[in-house]
């Protein structure tokens, strides 16, 4: 296999949109440029991280002037079409109320499809085409987004991040986007790790930079999760970029079983000495992100949580609830409350009511209080761990009130 090149360069001075720019141009140069990838002609995608409606800059989704730079690269190759497609997280992919093109328009992202003239489309709505991915671990037919199976070429540009299932998420993972609602969600069922290889062995990027500028670190519940690295990193090789991206946040590329597992079936190259890093070394680059895991047992270690498979959607809004009543002064609580998500094989005997959240765990209704949904919000989880704890609701709203008007 041909020795992947992936590039590490800083975002020079103060992060304003001008060095912002010259450091994306730089870094997709460094990385072999886009100009042999992309024909005259040809329908290019662009997929950006876009997860919830997040602001540009808060480490959550892709930095809306990363994407911008990114585009304007395609643009300037002569493309038939240029397309930002993104399908936002189970939660956010309702239509009308709270869905991608939503979480598009709060992360800046739509206002630079209408800048630039490019299309934008809702991934999560768009037509289905059935797959098949030979030697698929869990996966082996599967639906996808049209939009992203007939584009000519993909470019993947994802925000850097821990997760709470995989250690980071990345490239690899951020293709996840190309996946409808209900195929997301039977990713976490089959295997997160497993079925985010299977999604790549069929829809692997062509291209993939990375907005390192501001990522995201923990549980992504606090604004000190927020870690500016103030890098953009990018290659062809998204394994190899994944595997870089692992090394500059302090983990050990083995132990992120996706990566690891992509390189094992050839899909690219994770062994950091066999990747030809330019620009930055990696040692100059680094910092270390808090791992999700870690951050959790520091923060709500003291609450217990039985869970098999549960999604993103489930766990994240978890943490809106612990968020919330830590807020309220009832920290010293949580060691009173038992949350049952997924599908676990089996719930042993707890102390107390437990919670019940969301479709996949309604077996298990009649031994709490259930909180209904896929997901279900965070304060309906919240009300219902007042109700199992015999916390006063008001004061918990006050809370909850105060926390989102700051």
């Amino acid at each position: 296999m041909k020795t992947p090149v992936v590039s590490i360069v800083k975002v020079e001075g103060r992060d304003t949109q001008v060095r912002l720019e010259e450091a994306v141009r730089r870094a997709v140069e460094l990385a072999g440029g886009l100009e042999s990838r992309i024909v005259p002609g040809s329908t290019v995608l662009i997929k950006p991280n876009v997860v919830n409606p997040s602001p540009s800059g808060s480490g959550e989704v892709t930095n809306a002037h990363v994407t911008e730079v990114v585009s304007k690269i395609a643009l300037e190759q002569d493309p038939g079409r240029v397309i930002i497609g993104e399908g936002s997280s189970v939660g956010y992919d309702f239509p009308g109320r709270m869905d991608t093109l939503h979480c598009l328009e709060v992360s800046g992202t739509a206002d630079v499809a209408r800048r630039l003239g490019v299309e934008m489309v809702d991934l999560n709505r768009d037509e289905r085409v059935t797959v098949h991915a030979e030697d698929a671990f869990v996966m082996e037919t599967f639906a996808v987004a049209r939009t992203a199976w007939e584009a000519d070429v993909t470019i993947c540009v994802p925000v850097v991040k821990t997760h709470v299932r995989t250690g980071i998420t990345c490239g690899l993972k951020n293709m996840k986007g190309v996946l409808p609602g209900n195929e997301k969600k039977r990713t976490h069922r089959l295997g997160l790790d497993r079925a985010i290889v299977d999604l790549n062995r069929v829809m692997k990027p062509d291209f993939t930079v990375v907005d390192a500028v501001v990522g995201m670190e923990g549980t992504h519940s606090d604004p000190e999760d927020r870690v500016p690295l103030g890098r953009i990193i990018c290659g062809a090789d998204v394994v190899a970029v994944d595997a870089v991206c692992a090394a500059l946040m302090g983990f050990d590329v083995d132990r992120i079983l996706h990566v690891k597992l992509a390189a094992e079936q050839q899909l690219g190259i994770a062994d950091l000495e066999k990747i030809q890093v330019r620009g930055e070394p990696i040692a100059e680059a680094s910092r270390r992100f808090v791992p999700y895991q870690e951050a959790a047992r520091d923060r709500f270690g003291a609450a217990t949580i039985i869970e098999k498979d549960a999604c993103t959607g489930c766990m994240g809004e978890i943490v809106s609830t612990f968020t919330y009543l830590k807020k309220a002064g009832f920290e010293d609580r949580l060691k009173d409350l038992t949350l049952i998500l997924g599908t676990p094989d089996r719930v042993p005997p707890t102390s107390g009511t437990p919670v019940v959240v969301g479709r996949c765990a309604q077996a298990y209704r009649d031994l709490g209080v259930f909180v209904p949904g896929c997901p279900p919000h965070g304060i309906k989880i919240t009300d219902r761990a007042c109700e199992a704890l015999g916390i006063d609701e008001e004061s918990v709203h006050k809370a909850i009130a105060e926390l989102h008007n700051a």
